[in-house]
């Protein structure tokens, strides 16, 4: 079943106590694992992530965008802000799409939401390349560094 979603909360969610606000910040793209696997069948988790707070002990407040897995289907969540260590970055590739005013963090979350999908058939890297390609038509991000991204995740299409 293809659908726009109504987002929902996310399991977890600490945006209420650790919204987002107005300043400038560095959004980023992060795939599961340090580099891409050799087999491109294998399914590579990804998301889009900006720091919403820096906490104790390594910990920092990410205001997360991705489709979810859970068991065999999938759904988009947001507001979704999570609570994570910093070490995540040292274990998982992650590229800088640039830094984002709040207006341009809204507007992705806009376009997010009205990526359409199969709950049972789409898989996150295929939801991210149509979101990236939005960006792009928006221009949030230049075609170079969605080509870049698209190759070094790599992104799949359907």
């Amino acid at each position: 079943m293809t659908n726009t979603p109504i987002p929902t909360r996310g399991p977890g969610d600490v945006s209420l106590e650790y919204g987002d606000d107005r300043s400038i910040k560095e959004v980023f793209l992060q795939a599961a694992g340090l580099r891409k696997d050799p087999d491109p069948s294998k399914p590579r988790h990804v998301l889009i992530y900006w720091v919403n707070a820096v906490l104790s002990g390594g910990i920092e407040i990410w205001d997360t965008t991705q489709l979810e897995s859970h068991g065999h289907w999938h759904q988009y969540h947001y507001p979704n802000a999570l609570k994570v260590s910093s070490v995540e970055r040292t274990h998982n590739q992650t590229i800088s799409l640039g830094m984002f005013t709040s207006e341009q963090r809204e507007k992705l979350l806009e376009l997010a939401a009205d990526v359409e999908y199969d709950e049972l058939a789409t898989e996150s890297r295929v939801w991210m390349q149509k979101l990236l390609a939005k960006m792009v038509d928006e221009n949030l991000v230049s075609r170079r560094l969605f080509d870049t991204v698209r190759e070094a995740v790599p992104l799949r299409s359907l």
